[in-house]
């Protein structure tokens, strides 16, 4: 009796270490929209020279703490397919408002935003926009910190956590 005990505990030991294995190495980590490999498709001149402009005056991004990096990503939709569209690097330095490249520093901090929003942002209307998308499900935030690690480095943009759906 001992004998089969063992082999029971013994297999239900085996399938929990294979549950978790397989969890931990196909389970959700939100990386999936970070690191994907797809078709990005540029958004309009005039839509990036918007989003620019609007960086470079939106009190959120002067608030980002200094050497911190957010990424700021816009998505559409064709044929029920989410579809990738340019990627923009936040920093409060103005110099840094770029699309990524090669040498960018890595982000701690993805927003994504359906890229239909660009037309209805103003410089004095970003957060009520940005509270809109988040209402319509159209604004994503991820990011590999927890909270509280959040919390502690961007202390200086609590103020903004309703507009970026936190």
């Amino acid at each position: 009796m001992d004998k089969n005990i063992t082999i029971v505990i013994s297999l239900l030991i085996i399938l929990i270490m294979l549950a978790g294995l397989f969890f931990f190495k196909f389970g959700f980590t939100g990386k999936s929209v970070v690191e994907q490999n797809a078709d990005i498709i540029a958004l309009s001149a005039e839509h990036k020279s918007k989003i620019i402009d609007i960086i470079s005056s939106s009190e959120i991004i002067k608030d980002i703490p200094n050497g911190k990096v957010i990424s700021l990503r816009f998505f559409d939709f064709v044929n029920g397919e989410r579809i990738w569209q340019d990627e923009f690097l936040l920093t409060n330095n103005q110099s840094q408002h770029q699309l990524l490249g090669e040498n960018a520093s890595q982000p701690e901090i993805y927003i994504t935003l359906h890229s239909k929003y660009i037309s209805e942002i103003t410089n004095n209307n970003l957060c009520e926009v940005l509270k809109k998308a988040n209402k319509n499900r159209d604004l994503g935030f991820y990011s590999e910190y927890n909270k509280a690690v959040l919390l502690i480095k961007y202390t200086g943009m609590l103020k903004y956590r309703e507009c970026l759906g936190v």
